[in-house]
């Protein structure tokens, strides 16, 4: 039964050593083999280790069920399904042990295996898939607690399977006594069990799906094999209609599950593709479409936006954890579907990997850039062209808050925005932080205060239920969108607080002109209320006062002038928070999940009796 030809069509192998590291170049071979070295040590780099890594373990292996952070142990012989990973008390921060599961290391040390041919990283490899499946009976423990680790896990051993497949001892370690046979069953029929449904059927549930096809087809030695391929191909092809809007935005409205869900699309069909199960061309022009969102949405130096979640989710970890986020999927994007995006700094060993050395490329140039806007996502780019260094560019929320009844991954930021000039952040979205593992800030971080744009009495927009979930959901309109050569002009309403009394409605106008940002904010309705409006910067940036409303803010090529109304009261505040106090959190930055950091941020509040209007100006000079 488990002796099987080699698999046609993996994806871009079988790839010599010498032809992965030609293709891949010194800079993601030398990122590689360094990771790589950390991973024999038991160290991790992601999240907040991505900077500094974790301390070596005494073996080089890893505690599948301890969070690092926080030190605490899941209870290895809970029933996973019904475990409640989202308490802190019983788990940790859960997000920390499911990353470890996941096996992205794994797979990187088969990468590393496979430009190098050395023997220690396929025996690392091995070693971890292993003692992965000795501590994590079928359904014991917090990682067979949730279908989309399940999925991942999946694809990662794939991959390490298939990379490992040149080594002399591969039939020794996958022949027919080998643990992984049971356990690859046992994933499979997990996913088949208990599947994501309803309101939870996100990028969870393409994830499983991708996980179940890409399974099916690298291991199709089960009885259910053909009927779990087939099923979960049909299912992707469903989801990609429903999880995305028909401009390629993912409609769970945050940019990191943009593009995880995006690679969660790909993987499948390109191996499908490989192992002569094509995917529909409407699927594969979806998934293009969601490929120019990310190269359209890109900035200067490679700039990625910032709106919604992100946990840095990967669906196959092929390069460094600190390569470029999208360079491989935008490259790959570019010659295989032909994808008018620009070209990539890097992802060269990713798309060697899956594309393989000999591949006929569909490049499309990129139009012209400018202002742009995907008005069924609600998401604008104000672009007023110049030069790539000084290039001044808006991204404006005027959308949905997030995806089907739980809209888990959105936040409370309609009508926010952001600024950058050229690759600086400027005018930034604070992040995301935590999950489940500290509500407090998950709350803040989620919150309107803690995105750009205007607050009344002290009430999110939309109303947070929990950590994923919300009530009272706001709902935007645009009123008029007028690209301009220089810039352009936006404006759009919200209804999240009509249901304070007076029915308050909060109008926003952006009019972008060259190096000018002038924003207009109206408040119509009845009554007395109280008004903040946040201006959150980058922790690169430096700020003096310069007048009783204006203010100077640099960084190190540029700077603006910000004015506010001079009915403000303005506030700069860095670092804020007085939990006895009661008081909302003011000048944090989360530059990736599990660490947050001091930066610079401005309140302005005004009491004041409806209707009112206010205009604030960003000069950049």
């Amino acid at each position: 039964m488990f002796e099987r030809l080699p698999q046609q069509g993996f994806f871009g192998l079988p790839l010599t050593p010498a032809e992965l590291s030609t293709l891949a170049g010194n800079a993601s071979h030398s990122a590689v083999l360094q990771e790589a070295e950390e991973i024999l040590q038991g160290r991790w780099r992601f999240f907040a280790f991505a900077d500094a890594p974790t301390a070596p373990t005494p073996d080089g292996m890893t505690d599948w069920h301890r969070c690092d952070v926080t030190g605490k142990r899941a209870n290895p012989d809970a029933f996973g399904p019904t475990l409640d990973y989202r308490d802190p008390t019983v788990v940790g921060d859960i997000k920390i042990i499911w990353e470890k599961s996941r096996h992205h290391h794994t797979t990187l040390l088969a990468v590393a295996y496979a430009l190098t041919g050395e023997h220690r990283y396929a025996a690392g490899a091995v070693a971890r898939v292993a003692d992965w499946i000795l501590a994590n009976p079928p359904l014991r423990g917090v990682n067979w607690a949730s279908g989309l680790e399940v999925g991942l896990r999946l694809m990662a051993w794939a991959w390490v399977y298939e990379l490992l497949r040149p080594h002399p001892q591969w039939t020794t370690w996958f022949g027919p006594d080998s643990p992984l046979w049971p356990s690859v069953y046992q994933h499979q029929t997990f996913l088949e069990g208990f599947e994501s449904r309803g309101s939870s059927a996100n990028n969870h549930l393409l994830g499983e799906l991708a996980g179940q096809y890409v399974a099916s087809v690298t291991w199709p030695v089960y009885p259910e094999s053909t009927g779990w391929q087939q099923s979960s191909k049909a299912a992707l092809t469903r989801e990609s209609a429903l999880q995305f809007f028909e401009s390629g935005v993912n409609r769970e409205m945050g940019f990191g599950y943009h593009v995880f869900a995006t690679e969660l699309l790909l993987l499948p069909a390109l191996l499908g593709e490989r192992s002569g199960d094509a995917f529909a061309p409407a699927y594969l022009a979806r998934l293009a479409r969601s490929l120019r969102v990310i190269g359209d949405l890109r900035g200067p130096g490679g700039l990625l936006p910032r709106y919604g979640d992100e946990d840095e989710g990967l669906a196959a970890q092929l390069e460094a954890r600190n390569s470029p986020r999208v360079d491989g999927l935008l490259r790959v994007g570019r010659d295989w579907l032909g994808v008018p995006v620009a070209e990539p700094a890097g992802g060269h060993l990713s798309a060697a990997l899956l594309l393989g050395a000999k591949r006929d490329e569909l490049r499309a140039e990129p139009a012209a850039p400018g202002s742009f806007a995907y008005p069924d996502a609600g998401l604008f780019v104000l672009d007023a062209g110049g030069p790539p260094h000084r290039n001044v560019r808006v991204l404006a929320d005027a959308g949905p808050l997030g995806y089907l009844s739980l809209a888990g991954h959105g936040h409370a930021d309609a009508l926010a925005f952001t600024l950058s000039v050229g690759a600086q952040p400027v005018v930034v979205d604070p992040g995301v932080y935590a999950y489940h593992a500290d509500s407090v800030w998950r709350s803040y971080f989620r919150s309107t205060a803690a995105h750009n744009t205007l607050e009344l009495d002290l009430q999110d927009q939309s109303v947070q239920a929990g950590s994923f979930l919300w009530a009272d959901k706001a709902a935007a309109t645009l009123k008029s969108w007028t690209p301009l050569p220089d810039g352009g002009q936006l404006g759009a309403a919200h209804d999240g607080y009509t249901r304070l009394p007076g029915a308050p409605v909060h109008t926003r106008e952006f009019e972008l002109r060259g190096r000018f940002l002038t924003i207009t904010d109206r408040v119509t309705g009845q009554g007395e209320h109280h008004l903040r409006l946040h201006l959150h910067l980058h922790p690169d940036c430096d700020v003096q006062p310069e007048a009783k409303s204006s203010y100077w803010v640099t960084w190190d090529t540029g700077a603006l002038r910000a004015t506010f109304d001079p009915q403000l009261s303005v506030h700069l505040g860095r670092g804020e928070h007085d939990p006895a106090s009661g008081a909302t959190p003011l000048g944090w930055y989360s530059p990736r999940y599990g660490l947050k950091v001091p930066s610079p941020s401005f309140r302005a509040t005004l009491t004041a009796t409806l209707p009112i209007t206010l205009v604030t100006t960003l000069e950049i000079l």
